[in-house]
Formats: C-alpha cells, sequence, structure tokens
C-alpha cells in the first residue's frame, strides 16, 4: 500500500510539475453547460398531487374477510425467497461488472468535457489548456483510485499522449505509451492478475498502444526489441487457445533455414498458400471468409497481431536483417491462413514475400561478387580451393533458390488472378485495395525477374502493365518504382540495340 501511495505521489508531482510551466487558463465559458450538461432542468411548477383512492360506492356489502391456506403461504415465502435469492445474484454480477469497467469520477467528468471542448475547433484548437484539463482529470481518478487498467483510465492516458503529440513534444508522448505498455506486459505476466476472460482484450489495447508508440519511435533497435516482447506475449496467448496450432509451431521450429542450409533441395517442401484450397468464393464468385475454420485463439486481436508482425518484418528490413524479416514473413503468410484473414491481405502478404525472397537474392549476388573480388584482388596468396569453391556453391545455389522461391510467390497470385478473373474487375468500387495492390506487385515483381533475367522485351510489358494496375489502385509507391524499372529497361534495350548495330554483318 504504501508503495502504491509512494508511485500515486510521483505521478501526481510530475503531472502538476508540468501544467505549472503551461499559461493560465479562462474560467469556464457560460455556454458549456449548454452542450455537455444532460441533466433536466428543475420545474418551478407544483408538483402534481397523487390521485386519491376512490372508495367503494354507498351500499355496497364489505368484502368477506379471506383465511389464507397453509400450503399458500409455504408457496409464497419460497417464491419470495426465489425472488430475493435472484436478486442478490443479480446485483452482484452487476457490481462485478461495473467494477471491471470503472468510470470517471462524477466530480471530474466536466473537467473531462471541458478537456474535449479545448481541443475542438470551436475553441481554436487549444491544446495547451486540453492537456492542463486531461492531466487534473487524471490526478483525480487517482485520488479516487481508479484501476489504471480500466479503459476510461487508459484513455485519459491516450488523450495525453496525443495533446503531446500535437503539441511536437514526441518524448513526453513517447514515455506515456510507454508507461502503458509496461503496466499491460506487468499486469498480462502477472497470474490472476487479469480474468481469463479479458485476457483477449488486454492485449488487444497492449497491441494497439504498440503500434501507436512506434509511430513515433525514432530508435530502431529499441523498436524492434519492443515488439518482439509483445509480440511472444501474444502468440503464447494464440498457442495456449490452440493445441494446433501449437503442434504446428514445434514443427515450424525443427525446420532447417533455407538460407543456411546447402544441401537443402530447390524443390523441397515451400510451398505458396495462394490457392482456392485457402481462398474460398460464394456462388458469384466472390472472395468470402472461409467460416469453417475455428479462428478463435486468434480473437479478438488477430487483426493488430498481423499488424505488429508486419511492422517487426518492415524494423527487420531497416536494419538490414533480411534474413529474419523473410522468415517472420513465410510464418505470417502461414498464420493468416490459419487465422482466416481477410484473402486481400492473404494475396498482398504472399506478393511481399515474393518481394522478400528477391531482396535476399540481390544480397547474396551482392555476397558472391565479393567472393570473386577476392579472389582477383589476391591472385598472389594462397587460396583455399576447396573452401573458395564451397563457399561459391553456398552462395549461389541460395541465390538461386531465392529466385525460384521469389518466381513461385509472384505467379501464384497472377495465376490466380487469371483464374478467377473478377476479382480484377472494378477495381475502384473494392473496399480493400488489397487484391488489385497483390496483383499490381506481383507483376510489378516478375517484370523485375525478368529484367535480371535479361528478357528486356518481357520485362518492358510487365512494368508497363504493373504501372497501369498502381494508377488505378492509387498504388503511388509502386507506381514510383515501376516507372523508374521500366526507364532502365528503355536504356539497356537502346544500349543493345547500339550495340547489335556496330557489330559487322
Amino acid at each position: 500500500m504504501l508503495l502504491r501511495e509512494m508511485h500515486l505521489s510521483q505521478r501526481l508531482y510530475k503531472r502538476r510539475l508540468f501544467a505549472s510551466n503551461l499559461s493560465a487558463w479562462p474560467t469556464k465559458p457560460s455556454h458549456i453547460r449548454h452542450l455537455h450538461d444532460i441533466r433536466p432542468q428543475a420545474s418551478n411548477s407544483n408538483p402534481q398531487q397523487p390521485a386519491p383512492i376512490p372508495e367503494f360506492p354507498a351500499g355496497t356489502p364489505p368484502r368477506p374477510p379471506t383465511t389464507p391456506q397453509s400450503g399458500s403461504v409455504k408457496n409464497n415465502r419460497g417464491l419470495m425467497y426465489s425472488f430475493v435469492g435472484v436478486s442478490i445474484v443479480g446485483i452482484m454480477l452487476w457490481y462485478k461488472s461495473k467494477s471491471k469497467k470503472q468510470k470517471i469520477p462524477i466530480l471530474a467528468q466536466n473537467v473531462w468535457k471541458e478537456a474535449i471542448w479545448q481541443e475542438s475547433d470551436r475553441m481554436d484548437f487549444n491544446y495547451n489548456k486540453s492537456l492542463r484539463r486531461y492531466i487534473e482529470t487524471l490526478d483525480a481518478c487517482d485520488r479516487f483510485h481508479m484501476d489504471p487498467l480500466s479503459d476510461d483510465y487508459t484513455r485519459i492516458e491516450l488523450k495525453i499522449a496525443e495533446m503531446y503529440e500535437k503539441l511536437n513534444m514526441l518524448d513526453e508522448a513517447q514515455s506515456i505509451y510507454q508507461e502503458l505498455l509496461s503496466r499491460f506486459f506487468e499486469a498480462l505476466n502477472v497470474p490472476g492478475k487479469i480474468d481469463e476472460s479479458e485476457r483477449g482484450e488486454v492485449l488487444r489495447k497492449d497491441l494497439r498502444i504498440l503500434i501507436k508508440s512506434l509511430e513515433i519511435n525514432k530508435d530502431i533497435e529499441s523498436g524492434k526489441e519492443r515488439l518482439l516482447q509483445h509480440l511472444l506475449l501474444a502468440q503464447e496467448e494464440i498457442l495456449s487457445k490452440s493445441p494446433e496450432l501449437k503442434e504446428f509451431f514445434e514443427k515450424r521450429k525443427k525446420k532447417l533455414s533455407m538460407i543456411k542450409d546447402i544441401n537443402r533441395d530447390p524443390n523441397d517442401d515451400f510451398k505458396t498458400y495462394v490457392s482456392e484450397e485457402n481462398i474460398k468464393f460464394d456462388d458469384q464468385g466472390y472472395m468470402i471468409l472461409d467460416l469453417e475454420k475455428n479462428s478463435s485463439a486468434w480473437e479478438p486481436f488477430k487483426e493488430e497481431f498481423f499488424t505488429a508482425r508486419d511492422l517487426y518484418t518492415a524494423y527487420c528490413l531497416s536494419s538490414k536483417d533480411i534474413a529474419a524479416a523473410l522468415s517472420c514473413k513465410i510464418t505470417s503468410v502461414e498464420w493468416m491462413v490459419m487465422a482466416d484473414m481477410p484473402p486481400g491481405q492473404i494475396l498482398l502478404s504472399q506478393a511481399n514475400l515474393g518481394s522478400l525472397f528477391y531482396l535476399q537474392a540481390e544480397k547474396l549476388e551482392a555476397d558472391l561478387n565479393q567472393l570473386e573480388q577476392k579472389r582477383k584482388k589476391e591472385p598472389g596468396q594462397e587460396l583455399d580451393t576447396g573452401a573458395y569453391i564451397k563457399a561459391l556453391r553456398f552462395v549461389r545455389k541460395n541465390r538461386d533458390l531465392c529466385l525460384e522461391r521469389a518466381h513461385k510467390c509472384y505467379d501464384s497470385v497472377i495465376s490466380f488472378a487469371k483464374r478467377n478473373r473478377k476479382i480484377r474487375f472494378h477495381v475502384k468500387d473494392q473496399l480493400d485495395p488489397s487484391v488489385a495492390q497483390s496483383i499490381a506487385l506481383s507483376t510489378y515483381g516478375m517484370g523485375v525477374l525478368s529484367l535480371h533475367e535479361g528478357v528486356l522485351a518481357k520485362a518492358e510489358k510487365l512494368f508497363k502493365d504493373s504501372i497501369t494496375m498502381a494508377k488505378e489502385t492509387d498504388f503511388n509507391e509502386l507506381l514510383a518504382e515501376a516507372e523508374k524499372e521500366l526507364q532502365k529497361t528503355n536504356v539497356l534495350k537502346a544500349a543493345k540495340k547500339e550495340e547489335s548495330e556496330l557489330i559487322p554483318q
């Protein structure tokens, strides 16, 4: 208890220290009550008197007295006890549910409403005053010993972080996010701290705050470490709910890394997941979710879980750890099928996986060039021919393997779209653009592979097709890359034509 009071005092001191540096705010405008106070006005009229109970007409004989039977007394008494018992149980359940969802104290609600009003356009987005009011609201919640894990308490803290961001005080906002993440992470790891029925929702909040904090994160390594920490926590929750997933994960860990295993056959067990077996269609030929799959283990945080995994892949790429990004994406695509994610997201993830395979192939290509350059630069020194040839074969084989798998990923999306042509129609009418974007990205990827192989005419056609599709879906990032690669292809074609003209016939 003493420790809790010390933490409370520290938090109050920090907030008041910051609040004291802000300019004083004006008194509450008189019209705020009319906007936010929804209590009915007191009436000045006299309350109506209750109507008198009518009496029996004159001459009516009195009602004869009734003598209750002993059996009916027992039955009525039993019904009364049953009613009282049910009422007590109902009140206990109601109290328990209300205690889990604590509301902002009544004394702080007006301050909360004024904070919302101050950040509105009516008050010219006065974020300074709004921030001060939100801090004051949180202080009041602490004085009333409100549960820091409750929804309303978290909502106030998120509003404080939002005001910090709008005031460009990103370090302060990040501090709020870190405090929230530490609190949720600790609560989820302490047995019995959170009811089993509420763990899913708490994990969902934890992942959402994590994703929000990473939007303003500056340190790649710390962000990557934080992502991995919270993702593993969510992953353990999923595996605890599904024995099938746990068995799959154990098998997944036993697989050898495709990059490190030189003896791995290119035609091994790698497979793409874009097929009619995994993506279902309705009677009209439109993609739908597979309702027969049991995805309850992923609920209610599966959207946030896969968004966080995509962020982890991006962080791995930022730190130039392509192998880790590739491993994470392979697992993500497999898990997305198991979790019955929207078909468009599965298609786009498959296309992105192809791009990661190509990036890994480029890295291995660079390693191959370094080995060859090293041999040329040191011709006079003794070179272990056996070790050199072994390393050369290792890099070359894995490079070809990555290129083959990139081709498989892209081709699976394009072939799937050709077999099911309806998914390519009315692109602009689709709420989820990921289907069309996955086709455009895969077409671009096939163009890059054709350019790598030196098939310039095919590469040119594929780049033009991807540019057209990127314009239709407002896929601006892909549009810029496709135009750049098309220009490179045209330059190579022109150089090849000049070279052929110089060769004597």
